[in-house]
């Protein structure tokens, strides 16, 4: 439940203003961009990890969006949340923008928590499932938790 309220912060609180927004299509058309990414991101991430275990049972994914990050499906749902919370910011009065921007940072600081094992045992799990593979250590050690590293991205090889 709480999880739903704090998720849906930007949106709940675009719907209910009495704002009418002063048409900022630089926001909404920026909002939507990044929502599409987000999706998109997070969709494809799913995908190719069900895809892969299906094809190589018991070993850890890091092909596709898995290579680039550890936790692509996170950054996805980031993604679409801060979207959201841009689309919504025009039609807000001024002291309701940050608590519609405690959506994006509270799921970014939650799916930080699950990636790094503050929050969940998922670390530790993966490193009793993978530990024995040499790869999954290079993985842990060279893919960022979250967001991918833009400059190695983009590096000429």
């Amino acid at each position: 439940f709480v999880w739903g309220v704090i998720s849906s912060l930007p949106h709940s609180l675009g719907i209910a203003s009495s704002l009418e927004g002063d048409n900022n299509i630089i926001g909404l058309y920026s909002g939507t961009i990044l929502y599409m990414v987000g999706l998109f991101m997070e969709s494809i991430a799913d995908y190719q990890k069900w895809s892969w275990k299906q094809s190589n049972p018991g070993k850890f994914c890091r092909t596709g969006l898995w290579s680039i990050s550890q936790h692509p499906n996170f950054v996805g749902n980031i993604c679409i949340w801060t979207g959201i919370a841009i689309m919504n910011v025009p039609s807000l009065r001024w002291q309701l923008v940050p608590i519609a921007c405690l959506s994006p940072l509270i799921l970014w600081k939650f799916f930080l928590g699950q990636a790094e094992g503050s929050i969940t045992s998922g670390v530790e799990l993966a490193a009793k499932k993978y530990g024995d593979d040499p790869g999954y250590s290079d993985y842990i050690e060279t893919v960022p938790l979250l967001f991918p590293d833009l400059k190695r991205l983009f590096a000429k090889k």
